[in-house]
């Protein structure tokens, strides 16, 4: 199942303007892949991040606590609310509305 990450912190936490953010991330980024791994989840696309203070990734996994393990070992939801969308590709999201009885 892929699942869409949506990551955002507030500028005081910001990797650019917090040293301790900052240093957490610079220490863990690097490792995202294999926490990833250990934890049954494949990054699809990302993380992406904009001046926004938003932090966009796309991850696939059998179970949702995969990606919630990969979060916590990740320490994202440390200096971010995160949010994670179950999500469907266009094809899939598709044949499902086209499998829905219309109400209107």
């Amino acid at each position: 199942m892929l699942f869409v990450l949506l990551a955002t912190h507030d500028p005081e936490v910001c990797p650019t303007a917090n040293a301790t953010t900052r240093d957490l991330m610079l220490k863990i980024a690097p490792d995202m892949p294999n926490l990833a791994q250990k934890a049954g989840v494949d990054i699809v696309a990302g993380p992406f991040v904009n001046r926004e203070h938003t932090i966009v990734a796309v991850v696939q996994s059998d179970k949702v606590e995969n990606v919630d393990r990969f979060l916590m070992e990740a320490r994202l939801p440390h200096w971010n609310r995160v949010r994670v969308l179950p999500s469907l590709t266009m094809e899939e999201g598709l044949a499902d509305v086209q499998a829905q009885t219309q109400i209107f």
